[in-house]
């Protein structure tokens, strides 16, 4: 039978733990109940990151992992004074700092309450291991519990009386989400070229975060890229070009256009950044990656001498070329951005039955009224249909299915 949501809501309002507890009561843990269905179907997102991962492999680049938490320091090292215009779209991490839990004269009379027995000096003991970072978050109950000899719900009780640990503020820190893969790449190129001979390729695929300023059709804060770097005694801008014509021509795509861009990014040289556009079926040119030669000064101050091309390419526009679609949103998430179209055999097919009659006489009437809307289904309305006429609990009962808006059918 369905949980009652309305309930268990209103339950978790009052009472958290009682609805948690309740809740477990409303789960089996035993009975083979429950088959996989056979219709499995893969993300057509994660279907071009495999097809692209497979196509950089063919043509001969190397996998690795790239760093998804940047320190805003490697900005400034690789953008100089543009830093500040890139970091108003990163998204910065915070940390909660632990608190100094005070327990005074009222709590200890609180907790007493329903803890006569406290061991005070313990307790205190825990929380001065918690503020020291020696109890974990995810450990603190469990750690009370054992070291006071008390109940997980004791412990949870005593923890909500202190305000400190419920009114906790995130506290920033200067560590940001990447909003573009190259941000990882270069401490990445910095120890490889110690470590292995010229040429290096290679490539990662991988999401990027990025504070826009909305989200809409061709923007979301999390996106999909493939990013390759090759580090090399000699490679030129034409070079890169040409690693970009071979990766989109292996992918399916040898029409990719390349266009040098009016304005540069600082890590990368000056007239060296380059675009890639296709041709969207039904919305004309889209730009689907960007390239070019990194910045000799940025490369210096990591300490690499020689030159490194770059390639990012923007999966989820690739997707929108290849399906048709023009809104990115229902690409990555269709649950949200999609009408919901059921066929009738769908629609039937989710119809669950609330409550099912308890007695025989109500079992005999339920199959009977089935068996008349069976009979009946298409009859035209407006109708009337006698389903069951009989004696229930001493008295005549009669049951008809009856659709009295005309121009329909009975079901």
């Amino acid at each position: 039978m369905p949980f009652d949501v309305r309930r268990l809501r209103e339950l978790a309002e009052r009472d958290f733990r009682l609805a948690w507890e309740e809740g477990g009561r409303l789960v089996r843990r035993s009975g083979r109940v429950f088959e996989l269905r056979p219709d499995g179907k893969p993300n057509p997102l994660f279907e071009l990151v495999q097809r692209m991962r497979q196509a950089l492999v063919r043509l001969g680049f190397r996998e690795t992992t790239v760093p998804m938490i940047v320190d805003k320091r490697e900005v400034y090292r690789q953008y100089g004074a543009e830093a500040p215009i890139i970091l108003d779209r990163v998204f910065f991490l915070a940390t909660l700092e632990r608190p100094d839990i005070g327990i005074g004269r009222k709590k200890l009379e609180e907790i007493r309450g329903f803890l006569p027995s406290l061991d005070e000096s313990r307790l205190r003991a825990v929380f001065r291991r918690y503020k020291l970072g020696e109890v974990s978050a995810d450990d603190l109950i469990e750690t009370l519990a054992t070291e006071l000899s008390i109940s997980e719900l004791d412990a949870e009780r005593i923890l909500s009386l202190f305000p400190e640990l419920r009114d906790l503020r995130p506290v920033p820190t200067d560590l940001t989400l990447r909003s573009h893969t190259t941000a990882g790449w270069f401490g990445i190129l910095a120890e490889l070229y110690l470590r292995e001979p010229l040429p290096v390729q290679l490539f990662h695929v991988g999401p990027k975060f990025r504070r826009e300023q909305r989200l809409d059709e061709t923007h979301l804060y999390e996106s999909w890229t493939a990013s390759v770097v090759v580090m090399a005694r000699e490679i030129t801008l034409e070079d890169g070009m040409e690693i970009a014509r071979r990766i989109f021509a292996e992918i399916g795509h040898p029409q990719a256009e390349m266009r040098l861009k009016r304005t540069t990014s600082r890590y990368y040289a000056p007239g060296t950044e380059f675009e890639v556009f296709l041709r969207h079926p039904r919305s004309g040119p889209v730009e689907v990656g960007d390239g070019g030669l990194y910045s000799p000064v940025a490369l210096a101050n990591y300490g690499i001498p020689h030159p490194v091309f770059n390639l990012g390419i923007g999966l989820e526009r690739l997707l929108m070329i290849e399906t048709g679609e023009t809104d990115i949103r229902k690409l990555v998430y269709p649950h949200l951005y999609t009408p919901v179209v059921l066929p009738d055999e769908a629609m039937a097919s989710m119809v669950r039955v609330s409550q099912v009659p308890l007695t025989d006489a109500g079992r005999r009437i339920a199959e009977a009224v089935l068996e008349a809307a069976r009979r009946h289904a298409d009859a035209p309305s407006p109708c009337e249909f006698v389903a069951f006429d009989g004696e229930v609990g001493g008295r005549r009962v009669r049951v008809r299915l009856v659709e009295p808006e005309p121009g329909r059918k009975l079901v």
